[in-house]
């Protein structure tokens, strides 16, 4: 090979390293924008926090919630949905185009057409159908760290946590790409103040978590494909080091 072909390749050979990670880049960014997720219960405490988050890594976010109205009040950049997880029948139409769901949706009261039962088991239940009826392949759910635990206060009907485990089983069967996230008792303080232990649920210790960092899990596990199939429980703990659970993601056990 003579001299000038070889100066030649050796110059492209260059320029390819050189353009090869801005293009990676570049498409990354792109797919990330162009990204439309929904979010059920996305004006309630946590799901604001969750479409903020969202928002802040370029997502386009269809905020779904009884009252457009509310939802719109997100700011810009969210699609307000309005649909009732308890009338399975106004789901579809939320659904059209959208590439996930988060689900951060809760019951408000033991028993009733707000109550656990209605919307943590029968109103995720209808998420999860809905968002397989319509080719909808990713679905996070927010669930509870006690969610199938054993002992009396976790099995009775008037308490949130058989019904949210009864939402994961459904979940898991479903056939879907799921991710299910599910924290200690919520608190309102800021993300990144203390540091997020991720368990499996046989190791879960009961905790409190700001529901900051449980938004800052959801987005960070619909961004990491080696989330799929797993189960995260998760609370604060002052003894490690913030941001650190990031790198825990992919080798954190499957279900």
């Amino acid at each position: 090979m003579s001299a000038p072909i070889r100066i030649i390749l050796r110059a492209l050979a260059v320029i390819a390293i050189m353009v090869a990670p801005t293009a990676h880049a570049q498409q990354s960014v792109e797919t990330q924008v162009t990204k439309r997720i929904l979010v059920a219960g996305a004006t309630g405490q946590s799901g604001k926090l969750i479409v903020t988050a969202l928002l802040e890594k370029g997502f386009t976010v269809r905020a779904m919630s009884r009252s457009a109205e509310r939802a719109a009040s997100l700011g810009d950049g969210v699609e307000p949905a309005e649909a009732d997880v308890t009338d399975p029948s106004s789901l579809s139409s939320a659904m059209i185009g959208v590439d996930a769901v988060l689900s951060a949706i809760g019951g408000r009261r033991p028993i009733g057409s707000n109550g656990f039962e209605a919307v943590d088991w029968e109103g995720n239940r209808a998420l999860i159908d809905a968002a397989k009826a319509a080719g909808v392949r990713r679905f996070i759910l927010m669930s509870g760290g006690s969610a199938g635990r054993d002992g009396f206060l976790y099995t009775l009907p008037i308490a949130p946590y058989p019904w949210k485990a009864k939402a994961e089983s459904h979940l898991r069967e479903s056939g879907l790409d799921y991710t299910i996230v599910a924290p200690g008792g919520l608190r309102d303080e800021p993300a990144g103040r203390y540091g997020v232990r991720l368990t499996t649920r046989p190791n879960y210790l009961v905790g409190q978590i700001n529901r900051a960092d449980v938004a800052e899990v959801m987005v960070a596990s619909l961004m990491d494909g080696s989330t799929i199939g797993k189960t995260f429980t998760l609370i604060n703990d002052d003894t490690l080091v913030p941001d650190a659970w990031r790198t825990e993601l992919a080798t954190f056990p499957a279900d």
